[in-house]
């Protein structure tokens, strides 16, 4: 026995030699069986083979799903509503109005004549004056009686041919020999050359070649042709050996969906790859080096101080420093590199033609020099260094996630003395960053506590021997490790943005403790304050200092503001004007650390500073070491020339001071002179005579 469903329907016919032991019906494209009209249901019914204890096979039809969902319009079989149906051979099944199912059930041996003599009658559906469709073997063709033609009248045949001609959808006809044999208006107008070209013609290219392998079956498949995008429902009719294709233009919903697609695996700013195609491309090239054993290298570059520009300046300043820094970046990609834009200011590069871990660094470094150079926004430089993590497979990882977690651990490592711009990942970076998140999480703990203190270092004139200033330094008094090097935490206190809660209560302290002293008519001295890269982005940052020296009540001139030089080259406009603005309030400005940055003449000369204070770096080997008296030296010609005072930090030696006042510096700060001191302690300091011992004259 064979057994078979035909679908019949006034746009399409279709036959099921049923095999399998279960078959869906519905619209949706996930059924066995799709028919694709809104009359029909989602999951509308449900074929079942049963087979008896004479094995015997019977087909029943459920109406809905196998859980239960029942369909829109039920299921009808001899017009008759059913829930569950055994079917038998010239069952009428009704879907719908206009969709019907014939079941047939017939031994092997019944022949074609036979079968349709056992075929009920077909379905006849009313059309205007007596005509009727009859469902045939050709698909979609409408068969007018003859009998009928004399009582037609003439005018309602040609408005059934106009359907057709004069469908807006391109309609194809033609044999089985590749000959066209029939096109619609719409078919002329839209594709002029398809008579001309015939099968070269790109609607028509391999339409015979398909058919040999889909008779009596509808065909979908999208085309290209030059911009536009088509969906082809070719239909196949085996019996009459013809080929009838009903063309669509789908342009504007590809044009939708690549932009979907785009969106879903490109980056809209930078138009690079985003995480999402990075990790799949990722996942690939470990599969295929399971097989070949090549090398791949994972890198996380980030820009250091990028979200400071955001707060200061705005996103649409930093997105074009992004796209400036992802031209830059594509420039040196190699063939067979990818180059994602991971997330905020971040990128990842999967390497996969390096051959060691040497040749990682050389494009690392490459990588990092092309970041150093400034970006030109509005005519202002701005300057970003940036920062690598590594991680190699299979050494460091031997799948994606695990991968791409150490090469942002490595990132995110800030312990690397030998070379702290890139970093290759190592175990112990997990374990380091395992204690920063318990730090971070003690540093909000003793903020709220009230565990943080200021420190004060005394600045000496060397000529005079008298205190020259002071500057507050931060300290922290942990209850359970007692005062921790502010070189443990001042770096998590900044890039964790707990910088900006404290360093408002950093500068009223040090204020109070500036108008106790005056108070008590002790040597009115200039105290200094640091600002971090961080605070000084801050946009409210001027109305807070003001804010704290008027509920205070100091002068402005009593108070320093120290700024490093990395803080004011994030953006020298913005910079020059929140100096001037501090400057005209009457506090006094130092630059911090010079000589480790960029220290430019240009920047000293258009930057209102009052102080430039010599980085300890250039201390610690003196008096040994040439280069750094020979550096000590500009920098103290290049104070004088811009009518600079000069501080000396890190003096630990007397052999340092005596070297430094003969080169010309008469103010320092160190060890030497006296370590940082409590408030207590520095009021006595203060006390104490004209401290003479500390003029080497």
């Amino acid at each position: 026995m064979f057994h078979r469903l035909i679908i019949d329907s006034p746009s399409f016919k279709r036959v099921i030699h049923l095999r399998n032991s279960y078959y869906s019906i519905g619209r949706h494209p996930s059924n066995s069986i799709v028919i694709p009209s809104p009359q029909i249901s989602r999951h509308h019914a449900t074929l079942i083979k049963k087979i008896n204890t004479n094995l015997e096979i019977s087909f029943h039809i459920i109406d809905g799903d196998l859980e239960g969902n029942r369909s829109r319009n039920g299921i009808w079989v001899n017009g008759e509503s059913y829930l569950e149906y055994e079917l038998k051979h010239g069952d009428l099944i009704g879907f719908s109005t206009d969709i019907k199912g014939y079941y047939q059930a017939a031994s092997l041996e019944t022949n074609v004549d036979e079968l349709e003599s056992l075929t009920p009658a077909p379905l006849k559906i009313p059309l205007p004056d007596g005509i009727s469709y009859t469902p045939q073997e050709q698909w979609g063709k409408t068969m007018i009686p003859k009998e009928k033609f004399q009582d037609c009248p003439e005018e309602k045949l040609k408005k059934l041919a106009s359907i057709i001609e004069y469908s807006p959808y391109p309609i194809i006809e033609l044999d089985y020999f590749g000959q066209i044999t029939y096109l619609n208006l719409a078919a002329h107008d839209k594709f002029e050359t398809l008579i001309q070209e015939r099968l070269e013609h790109p609607l028509l290219k391999d339409i015979l070649n398909i058919a040999h392998n889909n008779e009596n079956y509808i065909v979908h498949r999208e085309v290209k042709f030059y911009e536009k995008f088509f969906d082809q429902h070719i239909h196949y009719l085996a019996d009459s050996h013809f080929i009838r294709i009903y063309i669509f233009d789908i342009t504007e919903r590809k044009v939708i969906e690549q932009s979907l697609n785009y969106q879903a695996f490109y980056d809209p700013l930078t138009e690079l790859p985003n995480r999402f195609l990075f990790k799949q491309e990722l996942s690939r090239q470990i599969t295929r080096s399971q097989t070949t054993h090549h090398f791949l290298a994972i890198m996380f570059l980030g820009l250091r101080d990028f979200q400071c520009l955001n707060d200061t300046f705005g996103y649409t300043i930093a997105d074009e420093v992004l796209c400036l820094a992802t031209e830059r970046l594509k420039v040196h990609m190699r063939l067979g590199d990818l180059l994602c834009r991971w997330r905020g200011d971040e990128f990842a590069i999967l390497l996969t033609t390096c051959n060691n871990a040497q040749e990682v660094k050389i494009i690392a470094q490459r990588l990092l020099d092309v970041l150093k150079r400034p970006f030109l926004i509005n005519n202002s430089p701005l300057y970003f260094k940036g920062n690598i993590g590594i991680a190699l497979y299979p050494e460091h990882g031997d799948n994606t996630e695990t991968l791409l977690m150490n090469a942002n651990a490595a990132l995110n490592d800030d312990q690397d003395l030998v070379n702290p711009n890139f970093r290759f990942y190592h175990s112990l970076i997990t374990s380091r960053q395992s204690g920063r998140l318990r730090l971070e999480q003690e540093l909000h703990r003793a903020i709220d506590n009230g565990e943080f203190s200021l420190y004060y270092q005394p600045q000496i004139n060397i000529r005079t021997g008298t205190i020259a200033g002071m500057e507050a330094l931060l300290r922290w008094d942990n209850p359970a490790k007692g005062l921790v090097p502010p070189n443990q935490f001042m770096n998590i206190l900044e890039t964790s943005g707990l910088i900006i809660p404290i360093g408002e209560q950093i500068l009223r302290i040090a204020c109070e403790q500036q108008r106790a002293w005056q108070g008590m008519g002790l040597n009115p001295c200039r105290l200094s304050v640091n600002l971090s890269a961080r605070q000084f982005q801050e946009p409210d940052l001027l109305p807070s200092v003001l804010r704290v020296l008027e509920q205070v009540g100091i002068d402005p001139s009593s108070l320093e503001l120290e700024i490093t030089e990395t803080a004011v080259m994030q953006n020298v406009i913005t910079t020059r004007h929140i100096l001037e603005q501090l400057q005209q309030a009457g506090i006094y400005l130092a630059l911090d650390d010079f000589g480790t940055g960029y220290s430019s003449l240009a920047y000293l000369k258009m930057f209102p500073f009052n102080t430039l204070k010599i980085d300890r770096a250039f201390i610690k080997d003196l008096p040994h070491s040439a280069d750094d008296i020979a550096i000590i030296e500009t920098i103290l010609t290049l104070g004088r020339g811009f009518h600079l005072k000069i501080v000396a930090e890190g003096v630990e030696t007397q052999e340092q001071a005596v070297l430094l006042q003969s080169l010309g510096c008469e103010e320092m700060q160190g060890y030497w002179f006296s370590k940082p001191l409590s408030a207590e302690k520095m009021t006595q300091f203060l006390q104490q005579e004209e401290p003479r011992q500390y003029n080497l004259n």
